[in-house]
């Protein structure tokens, strides 16, 4: 009976691609490691399984990390999580993970990988994968709002219903016009999250979809997170954005939401002063997006 598991050397790890297999052995390392960004919660992991793009590092057959990605459009993708083994060196294993990740990726036609590291990456990850040539684009803001008051409803012309499957094509083609390339997200990833977000409505215009938004909840309930709001931009500047917020909070308040959170990005100042209007208040976090071009 071995008392010690061997510890594999860096270079004797194997990489493959992400099955569905892999995700419940995914989660009990992420249960004992300390090495582990992630962007995304654990329940959405099996998003990444569409994309074709997440790998797995293994030795005779034991998971010793992932590097879980995404495609945001076209030749753009996210790293969603980096998990490193608690038996790994970090300096070593960010290296090797982040170059065979890069490999894989710009195999598949990515051209330019992103990734969100906060606070608690700072010592063990972000010196590595400055090293590895990423760049700090901009940083993520973090928001909250305690009192579920509502200070305005926005456009009550706007009518506002429960998204359905049929609805993401043209939610789709709403947030592929609102935000940046990197920032867009597929239908792939609009079409997936309706098990993970009790909250998703669209608004109508003269029944057609110019608004929509998601939140998911966490902590027993208590905690909800908006992660997505979006209007047409032909259509901003009419209270859309406003109601959707508003149907939010107000859902929240129905539902013994205390905490609603949301982040955005420093450099979006609009943004901004809509969320400190309606009574959300920085909480101190904050991510720092990076770049590089594969």
């Amino acid at each position: 009976m071995h008392l010690f598991r061997r510890v594999p050397s860096i270079h004797d790890l194997a990489m493959r691609p992400l099955v569905e297999s892999d995700l419940a052995p995914l989660m009990g390392l992420l249960e004992q490691t300390p090495w582990a960004s992630l962007s995304i919660p654990h329940d959405e992991f099996g998003l990444t399984l569409s994309d074709q793009l997440s790998i797995v590092l293994e030795y005779n057959g034991k998971l010793w990390g992932c590097v879980l990605m995404g495609y945001a459009v076209g030749p753009i993708a996210w790293i969603r999580a980096l998990i490193v083994h608690h038996s790994l060196r970090p300096a070593e294993a960010v290296t090797t993970f982040l170059q065979a990740a890069e490999g894989y990726a710009k195999a598949r036609g990515v051209e330019r990988l992103l990734l969100m590291s906060d606070e608690r990456d700072a010592s063990w990850l972000l010196p590595w994968v400055l090293h590895e040539g990423y760049q700090q684009q901009l940083d993520v803001v973090g928001y909250e709002k305690r009192s579920m008051q509502i200070p305005a409803w926005g456009n009550t012309g706007a009518w506002i219903r429960p998204a359905t499957p049929a609805d993401v094509p043209m939610i789709a083609k709403i947030d592929a016009a609102a935000f940046a390339a990197e920032w867009v997200k597929s239908s792939t990833i609009l079409a997936g999250v309706f098990p993970v977000a009790p909250f998703y409505i669209v608004a109508e215009l003269n029944q057609t979809i110019v608004g929509y938004a998601f939140a998911t909840v966490h902590h027993g309930g208590i905690m909800a997170h908006l992660v997505r709001i979006a209007v047409d931009p032909a259509l901003q500047g009419q209270g859309i954005g406003v109601r959707l917020l508003a149907e939010l909070v107000d859902w929240c308040s129905l539902n013994g939401v205390q905490l609603l959170s949301l982040n955005t990005q420093n450099t979006n100042q609009h943004a901004q002063r809509l969320y400190e209007w309606f009574g959300f208040m920085r909480n101190g976090e904050r991510q720092t997006v990076l770049v590089k071009d594969l």
